[in-house]
């Protein structure tokens, strides 16, 4: 696949979109691999000033780590000593010290209580995530608490009858990593390209790759789960007849490998400016496509009319 040839002017925008979970998962690792527990939420990891803790069986979280959750309010009344969350109207409570919550007019009984740790209210995460209707990973290998809930925005763009659309919000929307992604060899050129993949005719499920490692996403239940992560040979373009998709040789893989045997399109960007897409019919054969426009380099992900023409 030739993903060196004429770079155009493209924006630093479209490259972080592209880019966006491989960074996420990345950032996981770094943080997993200290000790202390992180929480990343809708693909950012959270600054705390309070370390978040297990107690009896709950994380516990500062409540200001979770206010980015999209589409609710997530207020403390320091009076009161009551958090509370509004999500669309609906409310629910939680006293700090009970481990009784209110959750949109029904009791909870809670395994921790909310509590006080160094000035900062600490939440058990199960508390506002079941209140904000998001959805919540506990990653015990990398330490990591994953929140996701898409935008009411994102989510209604991932619908569009538009493939292009709908594509743009599938590689923005949170991610979790229940597999662990494989590690990035340093020597393997260069580290400032990233590409994604598009099985046809596809908006819900993709892949990432940065430098040699490919990630497969698929979202499920209004979030990503990271399913597979492969090491490939950039040196050996193969066939992979389950996989055409993805023309390298894989020689290595975590979780459970997609089977995928049609073609696609792909999206290649790279920094300061070079952008590359084109389509990979069954057989793996990729064709590089012409200089796309600077609208279409702006947008990131766009239709691809030659898709269509894909057995």
């Amino acid at each position: 696949m030739k993903l060196f040839t004429k770079a155009i002017l493209t924006s630093s925008l479209s490259v972080a979109l592209l880019a966006g979970s491989c960074a996420g998962m990345s950032n996981a690792h770094a943080a997993g691999s200290k000790g202390d527990i992180s929480i990343i939420v809708n693909n950012e990891t959270a600054n705390v000033d309070v370390t978040p803790y297990i107690r009896d069986g709950a994380t516990l979280v500062p409540l200001n780590a979770i206010k980015t959750i999209p589409d609710v309010q997530i207020s403390w009344n320091n009076n009161s000593k009551i958090v509370t969350v509004n999500n669309n109207g609906q409310k629910s409570t939680l006293k700090a010290g009970s481990t009784t919550a209110t959750i949109i007019g029904h009791q909870v009984k809670l395994t921790s209580a909310a509590e006080m740790k160094n000035g900062r209210i600490m939440v058990p995460i199960r508390f506002i995530t079941a209140a904000a209707d998001a959805y919540a990973y506990w990653n015990a290998g990398q330490r990591v608490v994953y929140v996701a809930k898409p935008s009411a925005t994102l989510a209604k763009q991932l619908q569009s009858s538009d493939t292009a659309t709908a594509r743009n919000a599938s590689i923005r929307f949170p991610a979790v990593d229940k597999t662990g992604t494989l590690l990035e060899t340093p020597e393997t050129g260069d580290n400032m390209l990233y590409t994604t993949y598009f099985p046809k005719n596809k908006v819900d499920e993709f892949f990432k790759q940065h430098m040699d490692i490919v990630n497969y996403y698929r979202i499920i239940n209004n979030h990503t789960e990271l399913l597979w992560s492969a090491k490939v040979d950039l040196k050996q373009q193969v066939k992979n007849t389950n996989l055409p998709i993805i023309p390298y040789k894989i020689i290595e893989f975590k979780g459970k490998m997609p089977s995928i045997p049609t073609g696609g399109v792909y999206f290649a960007f790279s920094l300061p400016g070079a952008f590359h897409y084109g389509i990979i019919d069954k057989n793996g054969k990729a064709t590089e496509l012409p200089t796309a426009t600077p609208e279409q380099s702006q947008q990131g992900i766009f239709n691809i009319l030659e898709e269509e023409q894909l057995k």
